[in-house]
């Protein structure tokens, strides 16, 4: 078996910052010196653990961590003895200043500040300020670091983390946004764009913190501003970039990682916020990931909230009243979704799982969601115990029993798109993000296969896919509804739900609605011109509820609006004070039956002349089940492999009804392998359809022979 189960452990902090942190335990150096003991290694190798992820640096300065080098080096060598790999941790833009000034003095002058002159901690965490990300000695630093850890030893993989800064307001930063300006437009572009002709008086943007902070913009109009987010991405991606090479001309079969940016990002408004624009970072890294850990998998029952919400702090309500507990299902694929269509494999692991039950669910979704599913990621900590895996030994045997499922997949089948606009989700805040989250939930809780794009997708991947939706994604530049319309015309589907294609890529109002021309003549004037210093602007309210047509061999579809079925929490995360789209927000529309029959009526193939619209069959493959039991189609070679997770931790999920659409033409028989059941189970297909009758935990679902 050339193949097999592969998990790893990890500790990336190291002994300093558990210390000045307080996230230690009283006998925290005895643990760390445990971790890397030949004790440890030892346990680590008769567990079968495959890699281990290690600190190495923290931004205390080189001198200062030359002995977590030589640690992480020592192990790293060892490690290798027993068959594990070695991933190593670095520090980003933040620096411990009271041993990394003791080193190197002249990195004030490379120090972050905010608008007022002061430093930017990293958080509560005084103790660590930031360096200004346009400062070229910090990236010579940065390759010298490396460079002295690569003479040491060879890490298979170096993750970067904290590779985010706060707006910093230096003479450095100042420059480099001028320059930046330049190299994109001349003096007439300038003028076009933005109404002056030279960037030599450009200065970065100062907010006033307490009438008009960033967070009280609804829409970031101004398409400066729009450029200072964008560059603050392109410096960050440009450091990474540069960070890269270096790696890979130090030792090419090493690995560079970075993070996606801050935890949750698909939360939020994450461009203007942070300043960081997912695709830079995914084109200058070979690995990146994202935390996500309030999607961790599983169902949770949420009693409605009694709070009310002033000055963005929670004041309990005396009234209660009597509301029904709904259930809200809970998942991070979209991530992985994202990333696999850049050759990327998701993430895996455990996030706060602690008991078998929510383990057990973390590997269902993980064996369902991930491309590479028999990577389980890192599921215990660097210290290890001999019974840290007996909880899911079993889990593990299984998947080895079995693992000709988990290999080989090729491609996350997903002819349906969900079109993350970079300008809508960037600068429209809080509600686009909101219901491309809430657009993403229903089709995961309705079993339809899809991905989501962010814009370099719509260009590079949208030939493969057959519909495409827009959910509230009022942004569309010029370029894009000229690639929309091709698709549409070529034969795609197009679902346009609630104000899409009402700006330009500059938040711009429309006067013309974007995707006027794919309706013809069934579109009503939507033109309004108001009265004396009024900008004209589409009027929305004229819409039909629903608008259908159809435009070359292609069809299009509009729902005027997503309706939420909770009144949106608009406060703010005290870790994180930007406004977020709270979890608990995350359901699929109110109105979810009338998206869901338009949408899948341009699923359906065209029926036969009389019969009712929705009399076609669907051209995709679908599953009836428990929204509670999430599911992924892949393909592996010429078969096509189905998988269910029921997120239930204490639950039975299922039966389950599969549809294979026009795949399923000619199949009599397809295999069911269950998790933790050795035996597979043959089961036959019925004009297509495929009955199981209950879902334990996972199954992968094996038709064979069917491209």
């Amino acid at each position: 078996m050339s193949e097999k189960v592969t998990y790893g452990v990890g500790s990336h902090e190291p002994i300093f910052h558990r210390l000045r942190t307080g996230n230690s335990t009283a006998e925290e150096w005895d643990r760390w010196r445990y971790e890397t003991s030949v004790e440890n290694l030892d346990i680590l190798e008769r567990l079968g653990v495959g890699k281990a992820h290690i600190a190495c640096t923290k931004g205390f300065g080189l001198e200062a961590e030359k002995p977590l080098i030589e640690r992480a080096a020592k192990f790293t060598e060892e490690a290798a003895k027993r068959g594990i790999r070695t991933s190593i941790y670095i520090q980003g833009f933040p620096v411990y200043y009271e041993t990394f000034l003791l080193e190197v003095p002249e990195a004030e002058r490379w120090m972050a500040r905010a608008q007022g002159g002061d430093y930017l901690p990293w958080g509560s965490q005084t103790f660590r300020r930031f360096i200004d990300p346009t400062m070229p000695a910090f990236w010579e630093y940065e390759k010298n670091l490396i460079s002295y850890i690569f003479k040491q030893f060879t890490p298979g993989e170096i993750y970067m983390d904290n590779t985010t800064c706060a707006p910093s307001y230096t003479s450095s930063g100042r420059e480099s946004f001028r320059n930046y300006l330049r190299a994109r437009y001349n003096g007439d572009e300038a003028m076009r764009e933005f109404g002056i002709r030279s960037f030599d008086a450009v200065d970065l943007p100062h907010f006033d913190p307490i009438y008009y902070p960033p967070d009280a913009m609804r829409v970031v109009k101004d398409p400066l501003l729009q450029e200072w987010s964008k560059w603050r991405s392109w410096v960050i991606g440009e450091f990474l970039g540069q960070m890269r090479v270096h790696v890979h001309q130090l030792a090419p079969g090493s690995r560079f990682h970075a993070a996606c940016g801050a935890c949750d990002g698909l939360r939020y408004n994450q461009l203007f916020i942070h300043g960081i624009d997912t695709e830079d970072r995914i084109r200058n890294s070979d690995r990146c990931g994202m935390e996500e850990s309030g999607w961790r998998p599983k169902v949770i029952a949420n009693k409605p909230s009694h709070d009310k919400v002033v000055m963005d702090e929670r004041h309990p309500d005396q009234s209660r009243k009597q509301e029904t507990v709904h259930v809200r299902i809970s998942t991070d694929a979209r991530w992985w979704k994202i990333f696999s269509n850049y050759g990327g494999m998701g993430h895996g692991g455990f996030w706060g799982e602690v008991d078998r039950a929510g383990k057990l669910v973390a590997v269902a979704h993980n064996f369902t969601f991930g491309a590479k599913p028999h990577h389980l990621g890192t599921i215990a900590p660097l210290a290890a115990s001999p019974a840290m895996f007996d909880d899911i030994r079993d889990v593990i045997e299984w998947g080895n029993e079995h693992i000709d499922v988990l290999v080989g997949r090729e491609e996350r089948i997903a002819p349906i798109a969900v079109w993350r606009g970079t300008s809508t989700l960037g600068f429209i805040r809080h509600k686009p993000v909101w219901e491309a989250c809430a657009i993403e939930q229903m089709l995961f809780e309705n079993h339809l296969p899809f991905t989501i794009l962010y814009d370099g997708g719509l260009d590079r991947f949208l030939a493969n896919r057959t519909t495409l939706i827009l959910p509230g994604t009022q942004c569309v530049s010029a370029h894009q509804v000229e690639v929309i319309t091709d698709f549409v015309r070529n034969g795609g589907s197009l679902l346009l739900l609630g104000p899409a294609g009402t700006r330009d890529e500059r938040t711009r109002v429309r006067q013309k609605f974007a995707f006027a021309h794919l309706f013809g003549r069934g579109l009503p004037n939507l033109e309004h011109i108001g009265p004396p210093h009024w900008v004209p602007e589409l009027n929305w309210d004229a819409m039909p509820q629903e608008l259908s047509a159809t435009f070359g061999n292609g069809k299009v579809a509009l729902i005027k609006e997503i309706t939420s079925q909770t009144a949106l929490d608009l406060s703010r995360d005290p870790y994180m004070p930007e406004r977020q789209v709270m979890v608990t927000d995350i359901l699929p529309p109110a109105n979810e039956t009338q998206i869901m029959r338009a949408l899948l009526c341009l699923l359906a193939s065209t029926p036969k002349k009389g019969a009712p619209r929705t009399a076609g069959v669907l051209v995709v493959p679908s599953v009836k089940t428990s929204r509670t039991t999430l599911c992924e189609y892949w393909r592996r070679g010429n078969d096509l492999i189905v998988c269910l997770a029921n997120l239930w931790k204490n639950r039975a999920g299922g039966p389950a009804v599969i549809q294979l659409g026009p795949l399923g033409k000619g199949v009599r028989e397809c295999t069911v392998h269950s998790l933790l059941q050795k035996k597979t189970q043959k089961l036959p297909v019925t004009n297509g359809a495929i009955r199981i009758k209950g879902i334990e935990r996972f199954a992968a679902v094996e038709v064979k022979g069917v491209f």
